[in-house]
């Protein structure tokens, strides 16, 4: 009996070995390279230009950044239906503006052609700009809510922003509402230090106007020129394109549809915020770019969501093969703004903190220029 268990035993290991040790044939897959898809944005509205367009590249399974590779040196040239053009500049890396001449008018129809430095030709589709009726007016509400952290239940109150607005008299009321909040912040970058070993040095930023002297006892700080970086504005935008067929119409009249939320702490309310809400016209092509843009950020996280149509959009290549994604729109805006303030919270707004940096960069979608509807 031990004999027999004895070879059993060894005749189970050698099977193992010749298992573990089998020779696999290696199978090549040729895998072509990846092609990098062109993505264009871009609009024109009825408002004022200049008018801009992005031109970047799409990013790769393994890439580390979040930011898209923009395309520079492009040619851009705006037309309408009437024939008249304006070119687009670069101003900074893949970011193309006119200089303001071309302004949309309702009714006609525009479309943009597109050179990349290497020769490809891309061209949009002509976009026709409808008419957009009017958002007539905007009301917020407080709303108490906390959020669980490490250290326990922390206050994230919010006010809910409601519109309601007006369509056109067709039959077709295709609208996306887009909507902007705006915050002002001061920082102080005079107070900006550096550290060395234990020490901590006197050391502003340029930008802050201020620079540092010899003083007896250690550095002084003297005032030499105004400061470019220390007030700025916050903007807080959409996570999604909020459109107009989930909405209940009445009379060609939105009723009642909430637009977004405006968070309540010392930052925000540290002066005043602006809450803008723009009302845009769209074909039913722009419509469902949008429609299927939303449905797939509002169900990427979701483990069951539904598969969706590729985005194209209405921009092809002329003279190649390459894939293109993206959407040069027009549209007519009605713009409608309020402005809620320290007295619009229903308790003391605790002052912000003193922030020692540039507020441009501190600042997440901040910059210097001071809004077009600012009061």
């Amino acid at each position: 009996m031990r004999t027999y268990f004895f070879w059993e035993l060894k005749v189970r290991w050698l099977v193992i070995f010749l298992l573990i040790t089998a020779c696999v044939d290696p199978i090549n897959f040729k895998v072509p390279p990846p092609k990098f898809l062109l993505v264009v944005e871009g609009m024109i509205s009825d408002r004022p230009g200049p008018h801009t367009i992005k031109v970047s590249r799409s990013l790769g399974l393994n890439a580390i950044s979040l930011t898209r590779t923009p395309v520079i040196n492009c040619s851009i040239q705006l037309y309408d239906d009437e024939g008249n053009v304006e070119n687009f500049h670069e101003t900074d890396y893949g970011t193309y503006v006119t200089n303001g001449v071309m302004r949309g008018q309702v009714g006609r129809s525009y479309h943009i052609q597109l050179k990349t430095p290497d020769g490809k030709t891309f061209e949009s589709e002509p976009e026709e700009i409808k008419p957009v009726g009017e958002v007539q007016s905007i009301r917020y509400e407080f709303e108490g809510r906390t959020v669980a952290t490490n250290y326990g239940e922390k206050a994230a109150d919010v006010f809910k922003i409601f519109i309601d607005a007006k369509g056109v008299g067709d039959d077709e009321n295709y609208v996306r509402w887009r909507f902007t909040g705006t915050h002002q912040v001061i920082t102080y970058p005079e107070l900006h230090e550096i550290f060395l070993q234990v020490s901590a040095y006197k050391d502003p930023l340029p930008c802050s106007g201020y620079i540092i002297t010899p003083a007896l006892g250690g550095g002084k700080i003297l005032k030499v020129d105004e400061c470019t970086c220390c007030t700025c504005w916050v903007n807080q935008y959409e996570s999604a394109p909020l459109l107009s067929d989930e909405q209940l119409v009445s009379n060609k009249e939105f009723r009642n549809i909430k637009v977004g939320e405006v968070p309540v702490n010392s930052i925000t309310f540290a002066y005043k915020y602006m809450v803008l809400v723009e009302q845009m016209s769209l074909t039913r092509n722009t419509f469902d770019f949008f429609k299927l843009m939303r449905a797939q950020k509002e169900g990427a996280s979701s483990l069951f969501q539904p598969p969706y149509g590729e985005i194209k959009g209405n921009i092809k290549a002329t003279n190649s093969d390459d894939p293109v994604v993206g959407l040069f729109w027009a549209t007519s805006i009605s713009a409608k703004t309020i402005f809620l303030t320290q007295g619009d919270v229903p308790y003391p707004v605790t002052p912000p903190d003193m922030i020692a940096d540039d507020c441009s960069t501190f600042y997440k979608n901040s910059s210097t220029v001071k809004p077009e509807f600012w009061q």
